[in-house]
């Protein structure tokens, strides 16, 4: 939920992208990680805590849900767990008033319009539905019956970056930073629900997400590195046709590309959306097949 606030400050113009990135990475610092916190608690052994990690590459589930499902929590350790996460949105306020960003009072103002704009929503909550949040940010509504599936797809990158790429993302209203992406991993999805997306990037932000995924460090741009890239498209995009099947939908994925190309289409059936990151930004852009 913390970073639908800090969505919230940058589309009213409070924080910079910059800002913002800076403070998500303060907050960070003092939110850790539900699978460690069960280790440290006895809970959970690193293989399992690994276990649960892998089926998260298939399945759109918080870990919480699938250590329940696995056997490996209890519902009442999950929720225990959760409270000794610490209230994270008291972490994130305390960042933003670290960095120098805002003064408390009026931080608290702002917080408090948050709430009314966005239905009294608990930023502590862990039940808040992501995609509904995205809803708030995004209009999709051109895309008719097809905007729902576009909703999704990009509440689950952003969830996808923090579970694969251990960073925080946001959305950025700004199109135009997309000029100096030179890189476009693509994919298509076929099926009953059909979707071109791609990953739109420079050099630097394509070896990130490369070696945050593959867990190796990549220094310039080779095959490996562009493999890496690329199956990060392609686990997230499968997961995403996971959640369609389960949803009755036929769909399948084609073999993902990718090619050095600074222009991208701009059909009127394009939606791009950019995401900022701590090692910079990224543009989604999905267009939907007839």
């Amino acid at each position: 939920m913390n970073q639908y606030f800090g969505h919230y400050l940058l589309n009213k113009g409070v924080l910079t992208p910059i800002q913002l990135s800076d403070v998500l990475q303060r907050e960070r610092t003092v939110k850790m990680k539900l699978g460690v916190l069960a280790m440290n608690a006895g809970l959970m052994t690193a293989a399992q805590v690994e276990e649960v990690h892998d089926l998260q590459r298939i399945k759109d589930q918080k870990f919480g849900e699938l250590a329940v499902a696995q056997g490996y929590l209890t519902e009442a350790q999950v929720e225990k767990l959760l409270f000794a996460q610490h209230d994270s949105h008291l972490a994130l306020l305390q960042a933003i008033s670290d960095g120098g960003y805002m003064a408390m009072p009026e931080l608290e103002k702002t917080l408090a319009t948050f709430r009314q704009e966005y239905g009294g929503i608990d930023l502590g909550s862990s039940a808040t539905n992501e995609d509904e949040l995205v809803r708030k940010l995004l209009d999709f509504s051109n895309a008719g019956d097809n905007a729902d599936f576009l909703y999704n797809y990009v509440g689950l990158m952003l969830r996808n970056v923090v579970r694969f790429l251990n960073d925080n993302p946001f959305i950025i209203a700004e199109p135009a930073a997309s000029s100096a992406f030179s890189w476009l991993v693509s994919q298509q999805v076929v099926g009953d629900v059909s979707v071109s997306t791609s990953l739109h990037m420079d050099e630097r932000v394509l070896l990130e997400i490369a070696s945050r995924f593959y867990v190796e460090s990549f220094s310039s741009v080779n095959e490996l590195a562009l493999d890496c890239a690329g199956e990060f498209l392609n686990v997230h995009n499968g997961v995403w046709c996971g959640s369609l099947s389960d949803g009755g939908h036929k769909v399948d994925l084609l073999p993902q590309s990718i090619v050095n190309q600074r222009e991208t289409p701009l059909a009127a059936e394009t939606y791009r959306v950019i995401v900022g990151t701590s090692f910079g930004n990224f543009e989604i852009i999905l267009s939907v097949q007839a």
